[in-house]
């Protein structure tokens, strides 16, 4: 798409681009007029009411950035760009809302006509810069029904001729038919919850690329999804069966004091916990599941062999049984993004595209394959996706641009050939 952008006035911006909130204010006030033309630009009629939102967030992200843009003019340009991207994005969005069966994504008190109002713009700046910075958006709250479970009972011993021969005996026999008792039900509840988080009525819960969402499930735990993540939560999920399933990431606050324990399904392994809190990343076209513990203890099954992650600790677990403990690099590339943060250290430029679009919602593309083995280490916010685009062009020494309407990473330079 493109963009028309009127004349503006240089000399009205700071001549240090952000020094302080004041400088942002009056930015502010030199650029929205013009931005939110190019917003409603790029969002078209059907979006227009977003084009508040996407301005707002600009200058949110550019005071993120702040350190980076020395010059006015490096302020103007990081801001045009923002917004462009920022549009595209919320058009993909309110398109995977639809296919999801969704609704678009939430828009705020904005007037649905889009119409401007700079003090209310300028109010919800300053809620982001000091209020909650990275509060994900919220799911709806999975309902289930609890379900009351009969007892077994055991048989009396019968009379024999010797009534302390029989005393011991039944005693025994007692012992016996406990333990087996106990080991056949452990069993039982394994694979009741097994079959249950495979079964075909389990409710799906979905996030699609660049949204994340919090699931309340009924025994008071909590599931914070990650984005291209998928949860199938048992239809006869409650404080008796407590088992989820997950492919993509979640961190999971398990609600303390229930006699079950609380069980993720990921991949080949388990993931036991009580009362605690620890994330899980085991997307699909990964290789491995990382298990990450903030708070308590978990225990991670594979087969018959299980593991304790203490809090602090991480494991990484392979398809195969084998697991080695979770570097640091690794834990933050699993975890980072509860505070806010994408991180991953040298990692393959095709990798790295990957997360570009599930984290921020870009598509970009590599013209030569060759290039997509460029390793790629960066540290960023989640809610600066064009500081990121930059981080990977300075690690990867590849260059940014657009080839007609297609975001693309190429050799420096090849543009002009």
């Amino acid at each position: 798409m493109s963009m028309s952008i009127p004349p503006r006035d240089d000399s009205a911006l700071p001549s240090t681009a952000l020094g302080d909130e004041d400088a942002l204010k009056r930015a502010f006030l030199t650029e929205y007029s013009t931005l939110s033309v190019d917003a409603r630009a790029g969002l078209g009629d059907a979006a227009a009411s977003l084009a508040p939102k996407v301005v707002e967030g600009a200058f949110v992200r550019a005071w993120d950035a702040r350190a980076q843009l020395k010059t006015p003019e490096e302020l103007h340009q990081f801001l045009v760009d923002d917004v462009h991207h920022a549009a595209a994005r919320a058009l993909s969005r309110r398109a995977a809302a639809h296919r999801f069966g969704g609704s678009a994504p939430h828009e705020g008190s904005h007037a649905t006509s889009g119409e401007l109002d700079p003090d209310q713009s300028w109010a919800h700046i300053q809620h982001a810069l000091h209020g909650e910075e990275h509060r994900p958006d919220t799911l709806a709250a999975v309902a289930a029904a609890s379900r009351h479970e009969a007892a077994g009972h055991i048989g009396a011993v019968g009379k024999s001729k010797s009534v302390w021969m029989a005393l011991a005996l039944g005693a025994a026999a007692i012992v016996v038919v406990v333990v087996g008792m106990l080991a056949l039900e452990r069993l039982a509840a394994k694979g009741k919850v097994a079959k249950a988080v495979n079964s075909s009525d389990a409710r799906q819960i979905t996030t699609p690329a660049g949204r994340a969402g919090n699931v309340d499930l009924t025994d008071g735990s909590t599931a914070h999804m990650a984005p291209e993540s998928k949860l199938m939560i048992p239809k006869d999920f409650s404080a008796t069966l407590r088992g989820v399933k997950l492919e993509g990431a979640a961190t999971f606050d398990v609600a303390k004091g229930l006699e079950k324990p609380f069980e993720v399904y990921a991949r080949n392994s388990v993931v036991v916990a009580t009362g605690t809190s620890f994330t899980v990343s085991a997307y699909p076209s990964d290789s491995t599941m990382t298990i990450v513990v903030g708070e308590g203890s978990v225990n991670v099954r594979h087969g018959d062999v299980s593991q304790a992650v203490a809090a602090g600790a991480g494991l990484v677990m392979r398809d195969d049984g084998n697991s080695h403990v979770a570097s640091a690099a690794e834990r933050d590339e699993a975890a980072g993004w509860k505070t806010g943060t994408l991180a991953f250290e040298n990692r393959s430029l095709k990798d790295a595209l990957v997360l570009m679009k599930r984290w921020y919602g870009y598509e970009i593309r590599v013209p030569s394959p060759a290039l997509l083995d460029r390793k790629v280490t960066m540290r960023v916010s989640l809610d600066s996706g064009m500081q990121a685009i930059h981080l990977i062009e300075k690690s990867s020494g590849l260059e940014f641009g657009y080839a007609g309407q297609n975001m693309v990473y190429r050799e420096p330079g090849s543009a002009k050939k």
